[in-house]
């Protein structure tokens, strides 16, 4: 499936979901990928911010915080995404996608684990993004592991990847990982 497609009929089963089910899903979600980070004992990560219509990401940032993990989230200058450390006492504010951000940046690439978010996703691992490029961008010189998190309803058959395409290491999902 062409990316289009697949952006189209994703957000479509997405908006279908109610806000409680996106709750429970992300839950589900948020407790087996902070269980994986326990057991592989990751000291850093790069997680998104999550919208209200991709699994939410606030209790896994603040999880990995208690525990201890250096905790990055995006920062968007022009069209460069930077990555900012975020601690509790850290002041977000959305940006111009309504995004929560910090206001401090640095250049960072070399997080254990990265989380980053999808549109649509395929058992091959492949994701389709919002379409900006800013995750592209990041992956290409992001060291660490590289993760999404998605609904089950984000799964097509099959997406026309293309060569500078980077595939997910684990996408976790509320029906499991999908390895």
């Amino acid at each position: 499936m062409d990316k289009k497609s697949a952006r189209s009929e994703v957000k479509s089963r997405i908006s279908a979901l109610t806000s409680a089910e996106k709750t429970n899903k992300s839950r589900i979600i948020s407790k087996d990928f902070i269980n994986y980070v326990d057991k592989k004992g990751y000291k850093s990560a790069f997680i998104y911010s999550s919208t209200k219509d991709e699994v939410s990401t606030e209790e896994i940032i603040h999880a990995l915080i208690s525990r201890g993990v250096e905790v990055y989230i995006p920062k968007i200058f022009g069209d460069i995404m930077h990555q900012s450390k975020i601690t509790y006492t850290s002041k977000l504010t959305p940006n111009k996608f309504g995004i929560l951000e910090c206001d401090v940046a640095t250049e960072f690439y070399s997080a254990e684990i990265n989380v980053i978010p999808l549109l649509a996703f395929d058992k091959n691992l492949n994701r389709v993004g919002h379409g900006k490029g800013y995750y592209d961008k990041y992956l290409e010189k992001a060291t660490g592991d590289k993760v999404a998190l998605a609904f089950s309803e984000q799964e097509v058959d099959f997406i026309d990847a293309e060569v500078h395409d980077v595939k997910m290491g684990i996408i976790f999902t509320d029906r499991g990982r999908i390895i």
